[in-house]
């Protein structure tokens, strides 16, 4: 009751609901979309997805393909949601995710 009662006034913050944990990144990423290729960079990375910046303002669902130029990944990718400073995407594989997570942050780990 006491915790509740916290949550209520604010005195507690909720715990976090994320999935995945998410890590800070400065990498350039193509994103291709029906054809139509966007110059992005990544703002933070998880295995279940990137925040994108700029904003693309692409519709919720549409299914992008992102091309990391460094390392030559390319993965199927869909849109969330646009935030006022990025788009945020999930990937189409939880698996294919984490290695890209993982292999994008080691290579721009020194950059």
């Amino acid at each position: 009751m006491i915790n509740l009662l916290k949550r209520i006034l604010g005195i507690e913050s909720p715990p976090d609901r994320r999935k995945y944990e998410r890590y800070v990144v400065d990498a350039p990423l193509k994103v291709t979309v029906d054809g139509k290729e966007y110059e992005c960079s990544i703002d933070n990375v998880s295995a279940g997805g990137v925040k994108l910046a700029p904003v693309l303002g692409l519709d919720a669902g549409i299914k992008i393909e992102i091309t990391h130029q460094k390392s030559g990944l390319s993965l199927p990718a869909s849109v969330v949601a646009d935030d006022p400073d990025g788009t945020r995407v999930q990937f189409d594989s939880e698996e294919a995710g984490t290695i890209v997570s993982v292999w994008v942050r080691m290579l721009h780990e020194d950059a």
